[in-house]
């Protein structure tokens, strides 16, 4: 049987190895403890070279008086809701009560519709919006609140897009949907 002295002494590359692995922990081991007592800050110095240091504010204080929620006319609400039944129950044909909206055109492509809105939009005379029903693709303007709004925003529409635009009553039964 051979000693570890006899081994070292029959192979020196063994012997090196060795020696270099335990020289590798021996440094390990060093930084490990030396590295953060060397990168540890002063607090003492920051404590003294910071900024003060200053307590927030309380926050403040909420009354706890009780705030009587607002009265509802029962009597407004009521005739409001009668005017609404009213104008939802109306008829088509009624000129009164009816706001309108302006059909500027019709295109199987709604890329070309999307050009038109766009168009429009830039005229600022109202809302322009598009409705597509089966393969056709609508452009409205509207709704608008009178006959007379309606019939300066047709002469617009010819004037600055050289368009021809029809005027129909409007329905929020039917244009409500966008």
């Amino acid at each position: 049987m051979t000693s570890s002295t006899e081994q070292a002494r029959t192979n020196p590359a063994t012997h090196r190895r060795k020696h270099q692995w335990i020289g590798a922990a021996t440094l390990v081991a060093v930084a490990a403890l030396i590295l953060p007592w060397l990168l540890t800050p002063r607090f003492e110095s920051i404590r003294e070279q910071g900024p003060p240091l200053t307590r927030l504010p309380d926050p403040p204080q909420i009354s706890s008086e009780y705030v009587a929620p607002s009265a509802i006319d029962q009597a407004v609400l009521q005739e409001s809701r009668d005017k609404l039944d009213g104008l939802m129950g109306a008829p088509i044909g009624d000129e009164a009560q009816a706001s309108f909206i302006l059909q500027v055109g019709a295109f199987q492509n709604r890329q070309n519709a999307q050009t038109l809105q766009l168009k429009l939009e830039a005229l600022d005379i109202g809302r322009v919006y598009l409705r597509t029903e089966e393969s056709l693709t609508r452009v409205y303007v509207g709704p608008l609140l009178d006959r007379t709004t309606a019939e300066s925003a047709v002469i617009t529409i010819e004037t600055q897009l050289s368009l021809k635009a029809q005027i129909e009553q409007y329905d929020v039964r039917e244009h409500g949907q966008t």
